[in-house]
């Protein structure tokens, strides 16, 4: 497995492009869907799937521009789903005054599920607080956890969604899940 990190404006959100030896997918495009694809195209890889952790707008942002370049499936939690075209809920017009939506279609996903991705399973796991619909995904030893956890630390639960209970629930429940494993945080 071949993990590509690009920390992408507005506010330094790590995307990862996660490949075989020739499809990918990528986790939480930020933005600037054309960076992305350029990196998956010199690493030799073709984009299949977007995976988001969660709805904000710093992890959804090239949505839209990435689906147009690669044809690429979109995959969110179902509690997640409403925030890629509501700008209040997606935290875009409470951070800049203006909405940031995406209207690409987009699969559900939900916990358990696996997404397989050329020779790679992407494993869900719902891990609620940052938002209802945050996800983990688990690779081989990697774990992709959006905004569920930091690098020394958390993610907010003061936004939209945000609820600080199921948080600490979630990263209780995760405690024996990442041992081992390489995490691959949302910032």
């Amino acid at each position: 497995m071949d993990i590509i990190t690009l920390t992408l404006p507005p506010i330094g959100t790590n995307c990862y492009i996660v490949g075989d030896e020739k499809t990918a997918a990528v986790i939480d495009p930020a933005s600037c869907g054309d960076k992305i694809y350029d990196a998956a195209k010199n690493a030799g890889l073709d984009i299949k799937a977007i995976l988001l952790t969660h709805g904000h707008f710093d992890h959804i942002g090239a949505v839209d521009e990435l689906v147009r370049l690669t044809g690429a499936d979109v995959y969110i939690h179902a509690f997640d789903a409403v925030m890629l075209s509501d700008g209040y809920l997606n935290a875009s017009r409470i951070f800049f005054g203006k909405d940031t939506v995406q209207n690409s279609e987009f699969k559900t996903v939900s916990n358990g599920d696996v997404i397989n991705i050329g020779s790679l399973d992407f494993k869900v796991v719902h891990t609620p607080g940052h938002t209802a619909g945050s996800v983990c995904y688990f690779c081989g030893d990697a774990v992709f956890t959006g905004d569920t956890l930091f690098h020394g630390g958390y993610g907010r639960t003061d936004l939209p969604g945000g609820n600080f209970g199921d948080l600490m629930r979630s990263l209780d429940q995760l405690k024996e899940k990442i041992k081992g494993k390489t995490i691959y945080p949302g910032h």
